[in-house]
């Protein structure tokens, strides 16, 4: 049976992944239009269609591996690929923080290069690239939601068609009626969740590790408190309010919520949370700076020129 939970996590981060993927081919197709050059939008399409397929035959195969294991050597493979999982997800966080407050103008001058250099094919690559990037982000997002909130399958196909349709369906009014588009304030918003969601990843694959022999706990379970917020919906206990089921099983999806920890998992995420923060905080206030920075020179040089 499918259940809110199935639906509602799955959705979130297909609409989180799919607007962002969006939001790129709506920035060079705006370009493209207002510059009066329709005619290379099919560049952008062929990208972004060999992306989704790209990113199909990813999730397929990793499925495949990730479903060829039992037991103990299934806990620590699922483990190492938590852990790497959340490793190339801060990676995005991180190129995130460096490049989402200049995107939408090096997008525009990459585009305008290929156009003005001959060499159109790039602007296909450069769509493949960005969208393909997201596509296995968001695989590796639903497979760990999933693994980690053992949310129903039919649950997650669901949830992840009605983010990317919603996604798609704020893109063609973006493209159609809304001039401007604050990527800084979206980027900032999707950052924080991905932070979050990617020291739980990263501390629920050592909390597999340790299951499975691999990884000293320390001291197994410092506090229990599954009967005040467990972490499964339903969890089988009749005294437990439905609202609190529903809110454990949310944060264990999506932020790796443990209500018995062990004193290393206690250890690993705050430090994972305030390093990825800190450092994520600092590349985006540097290149926010700059690019203030070049539009302000960018103005007085053409008040001089005036």
């Amino acid at each position: 049976m499918v259940s809110l939970v199935d639906v509602l996590i799955p959705t979130f981060l297909a609409f989180r992944e799919g607007l962002e993927a969006i939001l790129v081919i709506v920035i060079i197709l705006l370009y493209l239009k207002n510059s009066d050059q329709r005619f290379y939008y099919k560049y952008v399409f062929i990208g972004s269609i060999l992306a989704i397929i790209s990113s199909i035959v990813f999730a397929i195969i990793f499925l495949l591996i990730l479903g060829g294991f039992s037991g103990t050597l299934e806990e620590t493979f699922e483990g190492y690929t938590f852990i790497i999982s959340g490793a190339f997800i801060i990676t995005l966080i991180l190129w995130m923080s460096k490049e989402g407050p200049k995107m939408k103008k090096n997008l525009e001058e990459k585009v305008e290069f290929s156009i003005e250099t001959g060499k159109i094919i790039s602007i296909s690559i450069l769509t493949f690239i960005i969208i393909v990037r997201e596509g296995i982000e968001l695989v590796l997002l639903l497979v760990g939601a999933t693994s980690v909130g053992s949310l129903n399958q039919a649950g997650v196909i669901l949830g992840s068609s009605i983010g990317l349709v919603i996604s798609v369906g704020i893109g063609l009014v973006i493209f159609y009626g809304v001039k401007t588009i604050n990527l800084s304030k979206f980027f900032k918003i999707s950052n924080v969740v991905l932070i979050l969601f990617a020291a739980g990843l990263i501390t629920y694959g050592i909390h597999e590790l340790i299951e499975a022999g691999v990884v000293n706990p320390i001291i197994e379970d410092v506090w229990n408190i599954k009967h005040i917020l467990p972490e499964s919906f339903p969890d089988g206990n009749p005294a437990t309010p439905e609202w609190l089921e529903i809110i454990g099983s949310l944060m264990k999806a999506l932020f790796g919520y443990n209500a018995n920890p062990s004193l290393l998992e206690i250890i690993i995420y705050p430090v994972l949370l305030i390093s990825i923060a800190l450092i994520s905080l600092k590349l985006w206030k540097r290149n926010a700076y700059i690019v203030i920075n070049q539009s302000s020179q960018l103005k007085i040089h053409e008040q001089k020129s005036l």
